[in-house]
């Protein structure tokens, strides 16, 4: 198996955010918290960057993510507190062909909290030019910051100097996200925090234990079973109805409501990841091109919202 190739672009846990001017845009990384730095001592580059490869070649391995495969790994920290890092591999034309997001846990470990494949994953810098044109608002002067609750709640937090505002859009599409003060981002995050919604891998040297075949991409909004339909019954621990649907080719949309109710995400589940340890990770797709797929931890997905045949 051809090697990984890495790079870190930031050390440290610290505050990522993109200042936008005429000639371009550049990152600024704040001093780390105390609690941060406390974290990086068990956390340093190294580890991360050695982490960041077992499971970017363990993937490559397989053929739907054959183009990580001699990819070049950029790793950088998500954010202030977040004790979290963003990697996104690239090819040698700095094409993004898939990214992976690395949680520190308490003992000193990682986690593995999501994945994809495609050319915009989280936090990519088209998302982040449509919030601005969106919006109205000029790329200079513009201050765009990482934020990252969970798989389901991550936003860029956008402030400019010619307008006393601050505005929440998604990471992934760049729309706005229902959100008009910091308080409201900051009591949503309190309630993942009391849900402990951090799911995904822990054993660092798990293998991918069975990979099912991919269904054929489709439109989430083709049809809206959750207005007139119930959704799956899962019970705890048991995930057999939604394989049952992905194995037989049947159409499976996934829905959760977010902001108090104020949003609503739909994607299609097309098919799944299962590591050693029985943890899986559905493959969710926002369209019917399927170019930009994720894969998830399937308790946070039962957790936070519906399955709808």
């Amino acid at each position: 198996m051809s090697k990984i190739r890495l790079s870190i672009l930031t050390a440290g846990l610290t505050a990522a955010a993109i200042l936008f001017n005429g000639a371009g845009a550049g990152v600024e990384a704040a001093s780390a918290a105390p609690a941060a730095r406390a974290v990086n001592q068990i956390h340093d580059s190294l580890s991360i960057k050695e982490q960041a490869q077992k499971w970017a070649e363990e993937l490559s391995a397989q053929e739907r993510y054959k183009t990580w495969r001699n990819a070049e790994i950029h790793v950088s920290p998500m954010g202030p507190g977040l004790h979290s890092w963003l990697v996104e591999l690239t090819q040698s034309d700095k094409t993004i062909v898939g990214y992976i997001v690395i949680y520190a846990t308490e003992e000193g470990g990682f986690q593995l909290g999501e994945y994809g494949i495609g050319a915009y994953p989280l936090f990519n810098e088209q998302a982040l030019k449509l919030s601005l044109l969106q919006l109205e608002l000029q790329p200079h002067s513009i201050k765009a910051e990482r934020l990252y609750g969970d798989p389901l709640h991550a936003a860029w937090r956008i402030t400019s100097k010619q307008a006393a505002a601050v505005y929440y859009t998604d990471a992934i599409s760049g729309e706005g996200l229902p959100i008009e003060k910091d308080e409201e981002w900051e009591s949503e995050q309190k309630q993942l925090t009391a849900e402990n919604s951090r799911y995904g891998l822990t054993e660092t040297d798990s293998k991918l234990k069975e990979t099912f075949g991919l269904m054929a991409s489709f439109n989430p909004y083709g049809r809206m079973p959750w207005l007139t339909k119930k959704p799956l019954v899962i019970n705890e621990g048991d995930y057999s109805s939604i394989f049952q649907n992905i194995h037989s080719n049947k159409e499976i949309r996934y829905t959760t409501e977010s902001y108090k109710g104020k949003a609503r995400q739909v994607w299609s589940v097309v098919g799944y990841d299962i590591w050693e340890g029985d943890q899986v990770y559905l493959a969710l797709d926002s369209d019917e091109e399927g170019a930009d797929r994720r894969y998830l931890p399937i308790e946070l997905l039962v957790q936070e919202g519906q399955f709808y045949p």
